[in-house]
């Protein structure tokens, strides 16, 4: 039982941290989106040094994109999390299996 417990703690650690994460990296990204969008109200101009590509050159459907990855990548972690719970209470059950048909 204490086993069990454990896994679900460590399972729900897991979790937060990557929902944390992926939170995080959306934040960026919309973050990133609107002030770009508030240096070209203000009328700021690009450098000559800036890349090709600049982050105020990102458009929305980049942003949504972006977002719907993150969501994606917490989805996998999630099936990962799962996993290997899954895969470390088999072990578990197999080695107290074991020890106790030793005991016999």
């Amino acid at each position: 039982m204490l086993k069990l417990l454990e896994t679900l703690k460590d399972s729900a650690e897991s979790s937060f941290d990557s929902a944390a994460l992926r939170v995080e990296n959306v934040h960026r990204l919309i973050g990133g989106y609107v002030g770009a969008r508030a240096r070209r109200l203000r009328g700021q101009t690009k450098s000559e040094a800036t890349p090709a590509k600049s982050p105020d050159d990102v458009s929305i459907y980049d942003v949504i994109r972006g977002v719907n990855r993150e969501i994606g990548e917490f989805g996998t972690d999630m099936f990962e999390i799962i996993d290997d719970a899954r895969a470390r209470r088999e072990a578990e059950k197999q080695a107290s299996s074991k020890s106790s048909d030793r005991d016999d």
